[in-house]
């Protein structure tokens, strides 16, 4: 159960009414079209990762091409091996693949669902070169942890902020861990641009190459500026997309701060249902969070059913849990129901869990609005404690 959004609630950015103007201007202006990659191409990411503490910021059309190019910036070569968590979004495995990479998946913290660094540790091979961190639902993972392990062991950090724009870990903010990191700013994240993607780094000669990776041309500031090698992938952002993510990086800070306010309103409408949803997990290290995870128990046969017949389409959006283990086939067809997302109930080895049917957190999923806390009102509280105290109290 995440805190992501509703159909009706969720996928336009958040912008004023100034900045629709400003929108409307840019669109009729000659910078709608202009491609140098000084300015707003340059000055918008670096200012963004200025505030969280790295040297280094690049945009780039999605968070799946931003982790495309940073394994193309490292000196990795086929077959090396890159240690991936086992439960997050497919596109952090896929592009290991494209590239002759091989992911190995290692258990996640049951608590945050973030990757575990004792098992991390332990999956270290001779092949090893990198480590993914995953911050899921805006918690950050065990970056102390993680960070201890890669430097023992001499591999690469690599972050995925996607769902964690302008978290904190006690050290400093998720993203400023890593030799590289990377963020999605798709429609339903805390920076939401559209579509766009973001690498941040404090190499210099990485962020030389990611430049060169994700622009088939060349760029002022860099050696050789007239020479264009031809061997970028043309994986730029698009103008409108950095023009409105310009506009909404001094309103991240407001924009973390209404979601938990909105999480802590809600969290506490849900503790009228200690039996059937569980709170938030937060971590001691974990200062600031910007996405939340709530997550049912276990779920009696029938609730699935229920949970349909109830699905108010304003409220929430209900279908299989989009986070699946990935043990699961890379590449398929059949329906989620085909392919168990875990291990399932086993009655024969789990009795206590006779007359259930599944893990409600690992088989489907209820999205909670992604709004600002100004639309926290009465009337939204009334309908999410009716709808939920039907469902699961009846």
């Amino acid at each position: 159960m995440a805190d992501y959004g509703s159909p009706d609630l969720y996928r336009s950015p958040r912008y004023s009414n100034e900045m629709a103007n400003a929108i409307r201007d840019f669109t009729t202006s000659p910078a709608w079209d202009d491609w140098d990659l000084d300015g707003l191409l340059v000055d918008v990411p670096t200012q963004y990762a200025n505030k969280i503490g790295v040297k280094y910021g690049i945009f780039c059309s999605t968070g799946t091409a931003g982790l495309h190019a940073s394994l193309m910036a490292l000196p990795l070569k086929p077959g090396d091996e890159v240690i991936v968590p086992c439960m997050t979004f497919i596109r952090c495995a896929t592009p290991l693949l494209h590239l002759g990479l091989t992911p190995v998946l290692v258990d996640i913290d049951p608590l945050t669902g973030n990757i575990d660094p004792e098992s991390v540790a332990t999956a270290v091979s001779a092949k090893t070169k990198a480590v993914l961190a995953v911050h899921m639902w805006g918690i950050s993972a065990d970056m102390k942890g993680l960070t201890s392990v890669c430097q023992e062991k001499g591999l690469y950090l690599i972050e995925d902020f996607s769902h964690a724009h302008f978290s904190r870990h006690s050290d400093g903010f998720v993203g400023s861990f890593g030799h590289l990191s990377y963020a999605s700013m798709q429609r339903k994240k805390t920076l939401s641009v559209g579509e766009g993607g973001l690498i941040v780094t404090n190499d210099q000669d990485t962020y030389f190459r990611l430049r060169q990776i994700t622009s088939p041309g060349s760029f002022k500031g860099t050696p050789n500026y007239n020479e264009f090698s031809g061997f970028g992938l043309n994986l730029r952002i698009s103008p409108f997309s950095a023009f409105v993510a310009k506009h909404l990086l001094g309103e991240l800070d407001d924009i973390v701060a209404d979601r938990s306010a909105q999480a802590a309103a809600f969290t506490e409408m849900l503790s009228q249902f200690p039996d059937y949803i569980l709170p938030p997990y937060i971590p001691r290290y974990a200062s600031v969070v910007s996405a939340y995870g709530y997550k049912p128990k276990l779920a009696k046969k029938g609730t699935i059913d229920m949970l349909r017949k109830a699905n108010l389409s304003k409220l929430w959006r209900f279908g299989e849990f989009s986070y699946g283990h990935l043990k699961d086939d890379v590449f398929w067809t059949k329906s989620a129901d085909f392919y168990p997302f875990c291990l399932g109930i086993r009655p024969r080895l789990i009795p206590q869990y006779l007359g259930y049917e599944s893990y409600m957190a690992g088989r489907i999923g209820l999205s909670v609005p992604t709004i600002s806390a100004a639309y926290w009102d009465p009337v939204t509280k009334n309908q999410w404690e009716n709808v939920l105290r039907q469902v699961l109290i009846g």
